[in-house]
């Protein structure tokens, strides 16, 4: 009977002495987002006015990104458009990602500021560079600077950042960017 009750004992302050550690928050990570969910062929279609094909590569992994490239079905129409995203994970902190983010901001002397898409966003020609829920999306359609240029990378970032918000929550980006200094 000793035995038993010492046995019992061991284990309710085992129990114990467990239940009082501090619980970590969780961070709920969000599935791999794909570039071409982000933007799809159909996307690119509407906004370049061209009908538009993924290339033959389909969706690349370089690292910590994801890229996609679709190109025009009728040869030289128009400048290919790619989409590139890097995303918090368990693997890469969403602080990593804002200071690539702000890395490759730093860079550029030539960048413009865009207000009201994402958390931060900025263009750089040939890109726009948005950074919005942990999330660091870059995305390219043609040359030059014009304003149509512009319009047309605005109008690509805001599909972009509407389907980023519908696959990675509020609460999600906020937990993970409890860190992000910016």
């Amino acid at each position: 009977m000793k035995k038993l009750l010492s046995i019992l004992m061991c284990i309710g302050l085992t129990v114990s002495v467990a239940s009082c550690g501090k619980s970590k928050k969780s961070v709920e990570v969000p599935d791999i987002i794909s570039p071409d969910v982000l933007i799809t062929a159909m996307d690119a279609t509407e906004v370049t006015g061209t009908q538009m094909t993924m290339t033959s590569d389909g969706v690349q992994n370089d690292g910590s990104a994801r890229n996609v490239k679709y190109v025009a079905t009728q040869t030289g129409a128009v400048e290919p458009v790619t989409v590139r995203i890097e995303q918090f994970s368990d693997a890469l902190s969403a602080s990593q990602v804002w200071s690539d983010y702000e890395n490759s901001r730093l860079t550029r002397s030539d960048m413009t500021f865009v207000n009201g898409l994402g958390e931060d966003c900025y263009i750089a020609y040939p890109f726009i560079n948005v950074y919005d829920r942990g999330c660091f999306i870059k995305i390219s359609a043609g040359e030059g600077d014009s304003d149509a240029q512009r319009d047309m990378l605005i109008n690509l970032a805001k599909r972009a950042v509407a389907v980023l918000e519908t696959q990675v929550s509020a609460e999600a980006a906020a937990a993970a960017a409890e860190n992000v200094i910016k």
